[in-house]
């Protein structure tokens, strides 16, 4: 009987389903709530240090020089991938490894590809988990890079998936170098480096993002709001980065501040709210956009999401139309994309957002510009913020690595909230070695940092994973527009943005890096409503990232000059009287498709470009 193949190469295994198989087969790794991980260990030695973290697939690219870990030098490395294939069904598979060095992958101890460039003979594995290791040395030059492929009797070489792959999330190396990770991370969150002298110029991404500028804020937020937010940030969003920067008097002295930053605050009197027709218009938007994944309706939001019910109470009118449409304008490192709104669409927006709440706010205390503004300077405001002409009088005479513990005593107040893993920062920080690791940028580590951070799953599954638009749609559910009619001729897609199961692969890195600093146009996809966010400050190294976390470099190869000869073969191929129609539901250049069945396809004109 032929051996049917994995269900899970096609996405059909869910992460659900591999975590209970695994929880079956390896009883030693199911306790309770740590169960086994998707993905595998990927242990790294270089320069005489050790580190680990998860890798989806053993795959791997490092530039000639580069160093394979934030935390280990650049230079020669060893690297190990070990983990459980997990198959539902018994499947006779052939395993290919494809890169530059010496490798060999093992299967239940068994080495079935001895080599780079020497598949196996197709073996018949039984369902199950099977244990598996990648072992890795790169060349003595040039770039390191290695893939993993497999086939079946009935599916050609590809990747293997991700949802293939489990391992166990106790491993003690896995524990450690994971929580130096989340300290690396939470001191470039909370801009410890603004204070603290660390090791030269940082060069890890996150680093060198800035927090908002400060020129002009008072004529974008309220004042009110200032002072509240300054007193205590965590009251208003828990997710935020920002310190309550005073324990005694915090009040007063927010309200000092708030009133100096405000000295420039216009007068709102005569700006025209929107209509009812906007404001149902705007929340149409935000159904469509997806905002639900990011945002929840209600005003203090969740450690996941930032509320939006109090959004009038922070800008003043006209502001959040203006942030809507450009909101990465006085804010770089800002996680709110750019969905290139137009001016009607961002006034519908922002009064349906204020529509939400219509209590104005509490009154405050009133505040002295002057001790403000010697406020602001003394609290290290402008270590973090820019504002011209100002300067901070704080600077801290500890050294960063010379930290005893994550409370910044110096300036009064515990910058690291107790339930942000105080204890990550200080073990972090406890490691003198740590300190190159700010020195070091490894993309493909930034990429799945910002993966999260940006939430690409808001609207993308990757792996079967469900998207969080999905997971909150019934929040949303009052907000859907009508139905347009139906034109019979062009049907619209019902189907939401792709998933990203193969990001990285699939796209040409330069042409990915205009997509994400959002400089597409038109769009590929015209009839879907959803867009793609753009993320200008950090497209080019999110796109660099992406390529190297699959194992391809981050410059496309150069392409063959063009064969006449097979460009009339396409020609003919795409054509609907002899070839395989394929201007039927794709446009072609300036010309529509002729008479689309299911749905539109992505139009042709820039497919050389846009395709890997």
């Amino acid at each position: 009987m032929k051996d049917q193949r994995p269900d899970q190469v096609r996405g059909a295994v869910s992460a659900r389903s591999v975590i209970a198989i695994l929880a079956l087969l390896l009883p030693s790794l199911a306790t309770g709530a740590d169960a086994p991980a998707r993905g595998l260990i990927l242990r790294l030695t270089a320069g005489g240090g050790e580190d680990a973290r998860v890798a989806r697939s053993a795959v791997l690219h490092v530039p000639d020089g580069a160093a394979v870990s934030p935390f280990l030098k650049a230079g020669a490395f060893k690297a190990r991938w070990e983990g459980v294939l997990v198959l539902e069904k018994r499947s006779r598979l052939v395993f290919h490894l494809v890169g530059a060095g010496v490798a060999r992958l093992l299967v239940d101890g068994e080495a079935l590809v001895p080599a780079i460039g020497e598949p196996n003979e197709s073996k018949r594995l039984s369902s199950g988990a099977h244990d598996f290791v990648v072992e890795y040395e790169p060349p003595t030059d040039g770039n390191a890079w290695l893939r993993l492929f497999w086939e079946g009797r009935d599916f050609g070489r590809e990747p293997v998936p991700a949802t293939a792959f489990g391992h166990d999330p106790n491993d003690p190396s896995l524990l450690r170098q994971g929580t130096f990770r989340d300290g690396r991370m939470l001191l470039a969150e909370k801009r410890c480096m603004a204070c603290h002298q660390g090791s030269g110029l940082p060069a890890m991404a996150e680093l060198k993002l800035r927090g908002p500028s400060l020129d002009g804020v008072g004529k974008r937020l309220r004042q009110d709001w200032l002072a509240k937010w300054i007193a205590n940030p965590k009251a208003i969003r828990p997710s935020a980065h920002m310190p309550m920067v005073f324990k005694e008097n915090g009040e007063e002295k927010a309200a000092h501040i708030a009133a100096y930053l405000s000295a420039d605050a216009p007068n709102d009197e005569g700006m025209v709210a929107a209509t009812p027709a906007q404001v149902r218009s705007g929340g149409h938007l935000f159904h469509q956009q997806g905002c639900i994944a990011c945002h929840s309706l209600n005003a203090r939001g969740d450690f996941e999401r930032i509320g939006l019910k109090s959004i009038g109470k922070k800008f003043r009118l006209g502001a959040l139309r203006e942030f809507l449409r450009e909101p990465a304008k006085f804010h770089q490192a800002t996680r709110m994309p750019t969905f290139k709104f137009s001016e009607e669409e961002a006034v519908a927006l922002a009064g349906f957002l204020r529509s939400l709440e219509n209590d104005p706010g509490a009154l405050i205390p009133a505040g002295d510009i002057e001790k403000g503004r010697v406020l602001a300077k003394a609290s290290g405001c402008f270590n973090c913020h820019e504002r011209k002409g100002e300067k901070s009088t704080l600077l801290a005479k500890t050294p960063l690595f010379s930290l005893k513990s994550a409370e910044c005593s110096a300036v009064r107040f515990d910058y690291v909230h107790a339930g942000e893993s105080r204890g990550a920062l200080a073990i972090f920080l406890s490691g003198k070695s740590n300190q190159e690791s700010l020195a070091r940028f490894v993309p493909a580590e930034f990429a799945e940092r910002q993966f999260d951070a940006l939430r690409c799953s808001a609207c993308h599954s990757r792996d079967g994973e469900e998207t969080f638009r999905e997971k909150f749609a019934a929040e949303v559910a009052h907000l859907v527009p009508p139905e347009p009619a139906v034109n019979e001729e062009k049907p619209a897609i019902k189907a939401g943005p792709p998933p990203l199961n193969h990001l990285g692969l699939k796209l040409r890195p330069e042409w990915r890096a205009k997509l994400f600093a959002g400089e597409i146009d038109p769009k590929v996809r015209p009839w879907m409503a959803a867009r793609m966010p753009a993320f200008p400050s950090r497209a080019k190294d999110l796109s660099t990232g992406f390529s190297h976390s699959v194992g391809v470099p981050a410059v496309s190869p150069k392409l063959p000059a063009l064969d006449a000869a097979k460009v009339k073969v396409g020609e003919a191929m795409s054509s609907v009287q002899a070839g395989l129609a394929c201007a039927t539901c794709h446009g072609i250049g300036d010309k529509p498709p002729i008479a689309v069945f299911e749905g539109e396809g992505p139009n042709f004109r820039d497919a050389g470009a846009r395709l890997s």
